[in-house]
């Protein structure tokens, strides 16, 4: 069974950006600052949450989205091919290569050939017990800070209400 993560959208065409361009002029001036203040609260989100990991694990390089993804997935979904993390993570073939080789280098994953069953030449990603923990750790300095955090998603929640009434 595949991951069941979902992947990041890809670049945005010209269509689109016309479609959104269309929208943001449609939208009246309340809308647009509360839809920024949320840009705003999910950016404080995500800024707390890596300060916390990476004050903890002592590993800044690797408390990023895409390594942060990759340890998650093969934590929780087990080893996986660079095709998917790569799909998951939304990084091309060669962005994951690098990243995956930095990973590997530090030791907190393994890169095991010749054990798919399917594809005697193909590479399966594994989590090693550094990797594993580090999330973890991660994780703990996250659970850590749940009152913090829970006040900003309290206040995202808001937010997100209130732009889906349009108010």
């Amino acid at each position: 069974m595949g991951p069941r993560f979902l992947p990041r959208p890809g670049p945005v065409d010209a269509e689109v950006s016309g479609n959104i361009c269309r929208i943001v002029d449609e939208i009246i001036p309340e809308q647009l600052e509360r839809a920024e203040r949320l840009v705003l609260e999910l950016t404080l989100l995500g800024t707390g949450i890596s300060a916390s990991m990476s004050a903890a694990t002592g590993r800044p390089e690797f408390v990023g989205n895409a390594p942060l993804q990759v340890l998650c997935l093969l934590d929780v979904e087990g080893p996986a091919r660079p095709s998917e993390i790569a799909r998951v993570v939304g990084l091309t073939s060669g962005g994951t290569t690098k990243l995956l080789d930095r990973m590997e280098g530090a030791g907190l994953i393994r890169r095991a050939y010749g054990v798919i069953e399917t594809d005697h030449r193909g590479v399966e990603v594994v989590l090693t017990d550094d990797g594993r923990e580090m999330i973890r750790t991660a994780a703990i300095a996250l659970v850590q800070h749940v009152p913090e955090v829970s006040g900003l998603v309290k206040s995202i929640m808001a937010l997100l209400e209130v732009l889906e009434r349009g108010n």
